[in-house]
């Protein structure tokens, strides 16, 4: 599991929830009473009484004016007084009436209050008479720390302990309670989710602990809370974790990094991990050997000579098949499989077990003898020489996917007969065709004696990076992308529908980016960006310097004709930058300048203003030197901080350089699906000014 990316402290905190109070039975309390947030007052005593002596004889070190108050047991409504007086307890009813549609508060009726924090600040710095006592409140007997008790309090532990022990819990969920290193007034919950280790802070104020906007009487009801409801995206906290495995861990002999002594299981040690894809179909002849059928994918192939191999199919490990029979697979830069000497990758990458030709199959569905298994679907079309058999749980999930197998079959039948009497009938004037320069689709060619300019070629992003980035290749494809067109589309393995970064390739010269036009990410706003200049016609002018023999996206030292300049950005102030979910928030804004290589990965990050998302203030100045102007765009992010360090997207506005005018200017924030958001402009005061060279 990954720390927290940005490496931030674990002790964040949050503004803009709405402040609710938890009870200890869980009833959201009154927030209004000043009285309830002080240390003297202890609430609901479930103990009553007996309780109070208790805690009075605990804390009577203190001396004579100990005190507490309570809730009232006997009398629903009413507060109690109860303090330590010359070695003994005594208690007073603070009684409630209403004077003039006004609830006043009182020990004598002569002496009335307007609310409990007045009567017993009253009493604090005067004497509280009475026939048989003459007293004076003074030190308060401390809250319980009930949560001491508990097993996922660690008061020793530190952060770095913490994420020791997540890490030997892989279940989201787990956690522990420790004293904050930020101070004596606050604790930390660490806990895991997604993958990660993630720490929050609590803060007490007086008896109160805060986190998030709720605050609650005790750690106890705060982590009862949060066992139940989420805490941090659908993540309750599940698995304490006891201080016994913090001992354990911290009387572990930690290994040296240089390999230590031990035992290991000799199977788990590979040289390589050998992936093939099956040419022809296979029928083992003994039970030690793999059946599989065409385009199946064995994993974890073992060599043994050069005729029979060991690998994993279907549930069998180790087992036999025929080395002729398949063609082994490499792994891509990013982890994908593509075949020895392909550059297509798998569509699911380590995911994909194999595929099927489903152009004229035929499917029938059978009753299966396996207990887990209720049916058996047989798959065969004209050129597979045994019958593909799949096992489904149910009748109803095997009926939909024959279903669907049918129909993808009758689609791609349809999809061929409709192809070839469009070969037939289409007719097409040549003098019409011959006003149009047709581009044609081909695999690339690597000579460039080969290229003809209506000829194109299209590369998944993974075989673009390699090949346009790469200083070996970089010149050649620089050098295709003066006179050709080539398209670059996402792998298949973003089923998440991600984006790729554009920025890099569109330096190299490519003009076709495809995107995912459907996700709202900072790719899709740097596209929308970079073709709202022009007009947003769609076309942009390739600048001269690009068709220069010596230009090098990577080296500003091949920019001919191309002056270095200084911009200045002013982050003055802004308006209304609100949450959809919350009014207040605690904006920043972050600047950064995106194009060339050498000039992207420049941020700046204002402060952020606490509390005031409705006309912040900032009036922060960022310098940015910009060898390659025409590459570059400036990007405004408008961010609030959660409790966990995480930014919360507020607005984003993307500008190519070119098009930013200097002087004062108000910034227009959009969505992240860079559509506009209603009257939440940042007011900047911008600067651009050349380079002075000696």
């Amino acid at each position: 599991p990954d720390r927290d990316a940005d490496g931030r402290d674990d002790e964040r905190e949050e503004n803009g929830f709405a402040s609710n109070r938890q009870s200890r039975d869980g009833a959201v309390l009154s927030n209004d009473e000043l009285h309830f947030g002080e240390n003297w007052f202890h609430g609901k005593l479930s103990g009553g009484r007996e309780e109070a002596e208790k805690l009075l004889q605990q804390f009577s070190h203190l001396g004579d004016g100990t005190f507490l108050v309570r809730e009232s047991v006997t009398f629903v409504g009413d507060y109690c007084l109860s303090f330590w007086r010359q070695g003994k307890p005594n208690h007073c009813r603070i009684k409630l009436k209403q004077d003039k549609g006004v609830t006043k508060y009182y020990l004598m009726e002569n002496v009335l209050f307007e609310s409990l924090y007045s009567l017993i600040m009253y009493y604090r710095q005067n004497a509280l008479r009475s026939a048989e006592f003459y007293i004076t409140l003074k030190e308060p007997v401390p809250q319980p720390n009930k949560h001491e008790t508990k097993e996922w309090y660690h008061q020793t532990t530190t952060r770095e302990q913490s994420e020791i022990v997540l890490n030997q819990i892989p279940q989201d969920g787990a956690f522990l309670v420790r004293p904050s290193e930020k101070g004596p007034k606050a604790f930390v919950i660490s806990f895991r989710a997604h993958g990660k280790f993630k720490h929050c802070r609590i803060r007490v104020e007086g008896r109160l602990y805060e986190m998030g906007g709720m605050e609650f009487e005790s750690l106890v009801d705060l982590v009862n809370f949060y066992s139940k409801h989420p805490l941090y995206r659908k993540v309750t906290l599940t698995y304490p974790i006891p201080r016994e495995m913090i001992r354990r861990i911290n009387t572990m002999d930690v290994p040296e990094e240089s390999g230590g002594y031990g035992y290991m299981d000799p199977a788990t040690v590979t040289n390589e991990n050998v992936t093939v894809k099956a040419l022809y179909d296979y029928k083992a002849q003994r039970d030690d050997e793999l059946s599989f059928c065409k385009h199946a994918i064995i994993t974890n192939v073992v060599k043994r000579g050069n005729d029979w191999w060991l690998g994993d199919y279907g549930g069998k490990r180790q087992h036999y098949f025929p080395a002729n029979y398949v063609q082994e697979l490499s792994a891509m830069d990013d982890g994908t499989l593509v075949e020895e000497g392909a550059n297509e990758p798998l569509m699911l990458g380590s995911l994909q077990k194999g595929s099927l030709d489903v152009h004229g199959a035929v499917v029938e569905m059978a009753y299966s003898n396996h207990p887990d298994v209720e049916r058996i679907l047989r798959i065969q079309n004209p050129t597979m020489q045994n019958v593909f058999e799949v096992g489904v749980q149910t009748k109803e999930l095997a009926y939909e996917w024959m279903c669907a197998i049918k129909e993808a079959a009758q689609n791609a039948s349809a999809m061929e007969n409709e192809r070839r009497k469009m070969e037939r009938n289409s007719r097409v004037a040549k003098e019409m065709s011959d006003l149009i320069i047709y581009c044609r689709s081909v695999p690339f060619k690597h000579h460039p004696a080969a290229w003809v300019f209506y000829e194109m070629s299209s590369f998944p992003e993974t075989k673009a990076e390699k090949y346009f980035l790469q200083a070996e290749t970089r010149a050649l494809f620089v050098r295709y992308h003066r006179n050709h067109l080539s398209r670059v589309y996402p792998k298949g393995q973003r089923l998440d529908s991600s984006n790729y970064h554009p920025t890099a390739l569109w330096n190299c010269g490519s003009q076709m980016i495809a995107l995912n036009f459907q996700t709202p990410d900072k790719p899709m706003q740097l596209n929308q960006a970079k073709f709202r200049d022009n007009g947003g016609c769609g076309y942009l002018l390739k600048p001269e310097f690009m068709f220069r023999d010596e230009f090098d996206p990577t080296d500003p030292n091949t920019l001919v004709g191309v002056g270095e300049v200084i911009v200045n950005v002013r982050i003055i102030g802004g308006r209304n930058l609100c949450k959809v979910s919350r009014n207040i928030t605690s904006p920043l804004v972050e600047v950064e300048v995106l194009g060339a290589s050498f000039d992207g990965g420049i941020k700046h990050r204002t402060r952020a203003i606490a509390d005031n998302g409705l006309n912040p203030i900032w009036n922060e100045i960022s310098e940015f030197r910009i060898a390659n102007p025409h590459f570059a765009m400036i990007r405004f992010e408008v961010q609030d901080e959660d409790m966990f360090g995480e930014p919360n997207f507020i607005g984003q506005a993307v500008f190519p350089l070119g098009s930013i005018r200097t002087g004062y200017r108000s910034v227009v924030l959009r969505n992240k699906y860079s559509e506009e958001l209603e009257l939440a402009t940042l007011l900047v005061h911008t600067s651009i000014r050349p380079l002075q060279t000696e």
